[in-house]
C-alpha cells in the first residue's frame, strides 16, 4: 500500500473513533451509572395531617440504581394545594449507589391555609430523559390549644352531650324520686284527739300515690266526710267519724289496686 494511502487511512480511522467517543460516550457513561432510578415516599405521620408550622416527616426510598459507584441525584419537593398550585418547594443532592432510604422533614409554612394538599418528589440524576416522580396527599388543619381545630369541636360536642344527658339524668331522676316518696305533713296544729287521724289518712293517700300516682288524690277527694287539697293529699279537714273514713279509703283503694294498704304512722321502705 502507498505510503501517502495509508497515511490517510489512519487518519480516517482515528476520526471515526473520535466521532463514535462522542456520539456513543454519554450513554456509555450512563449505562455505568444508572439502571432504572425510581423514587418511592410516603407519609411518616399517624394521621397524615399536619398542623401549620409543623415538620411533616417523609419516608424516601430510591431504587434500581445499578451504578458501580456513587451517583449524586437531586430530590425536588414540591407541596401543591388543591388547584395544582405549588404553595412550597425545596431540594437536596443524596449520594447513592443502588438504594437509599431515609427521612425527610419538611417545615410546613406557618401562614398556610388550611385543606387538602400534595406532596410531590421529583429525582433527577445524570444521562435521565425525564425525572422520577412520586407523591401522596395530607391534610393541613389549624390547632388550638395543642388539638386539631376538627377533633376540638368533636371533643367538645361529645362532653356537650355527656352534660347533657347528665342534666337529663339528674332531672327524672330527681322527678321521679319526688314521685316517688311518702311524703309526711305536719298535723301538729290539728285537734290534739285527732293528729292520729290525719296522720294515719296523709299516709294512706301518700302510699297510694306511689302505686298509682295522682289518681289516688282524686279518689280521697270524693270519700265524704274528708276535705283534701288537690295539689299535694294534704289532708285539710275531717268532718265525719275518723275511723269510717279511714275503712272507706283503704276499701277503695285496695279494690282499684289490688293490694293492701297499710295505715301505719311510718311509710314502708
Amino acid at each position: 500500500m502507498p505510503k501517502n494511502l495509508r497515511h490517510k487511512s489512519i487518519k480516517f480511522l482515528f476520526f471515526s473513533l473520535s466521532l463514535l467517543l462522542i456520539i456513543y460516550g454519554p450513554f456509555v457513561k450512563a449505562y455505568d451509572y444508572i439502571d432504572a432510578g425510581q423514587i418511592e415516599t410516603k407519609s411518616e405521620s399517624s394521621e397524615n395531617r399536619i398542623a401549620p408550622g409543623e415538620f411533616l416527616p417523609i419516608s424516601v426510598k430510591l431504587i434500581n440504581f445499578g451504578s458501580l459507584k456513587r451517583v449524586d441525584v437531586i430530590v425536588d419537593y414540591k407541596i401543591l394545594n388543591k388547584y395544582n398550585e405549588e404553595v412550597y418547594s425545596e431540594n437536596e443532592t443524596v449520594a447513592v449507589e443502588t438504594t437509599a432510604s431515609f427521612i425527610k422533614r419538611i417545615q410546613i409554612p406557618g401562614n398556610i391555609d388550611a385543606g387538602n394538599y400534595t406532596l410531590v418528589s421529583l429525582l433527577t440524576y445524570p444521562y435521565q430523559e425525564q425525572p422520577a416522580v412520586s407523591k401522596f396527599s395530607f391534610t393541613i388543619e389549624k390547632k388550638i390549644g395543642g388539638f386539631f381545630t376538627n377533633d376540638l369541636i368533636l371533643y367538645s360536642v361529645i362532653a356537650s352531650l355527656f352534660v347533657f344527658a347528665g342534666l337529663v339524668f339528674v332531672y327524672f331522676f330527681t322527678g321521679y324520686s319526688q314521685r316517688h316518696k311518702v311524703v309526711l305533713y305536719d298535723y301538729s296544729d290539728k285537734p290534739k284527739s285527732q293528729i292520729i287521724y290525719y296522720q294515719i289518712l296523709g299516709n294512706i293517700i301518700s302510699e297510694m300515690r306511689l302505686r298509682i300516682g295522682d289518681d289516688a288524690i282524686d279518689i280521697a277527694k270524693d270519700i265524704p266526710d274528708l276535705q283534701v287539697n288537690e295539689k299535694n293529699g294534704y289532708i285539710i279537714d275531717i268532718k265525719g267519724a275518723p275511723t269510717k273514713i279511714i275503712a272507706l279509703l283503704i276499701s277503695r283503694y285496695e279494690k282499684i289496686s289490688g293490694q293492701r294498704v297499710s295505715f301505719s304512722l311510718r311509710p314502708k321502705n
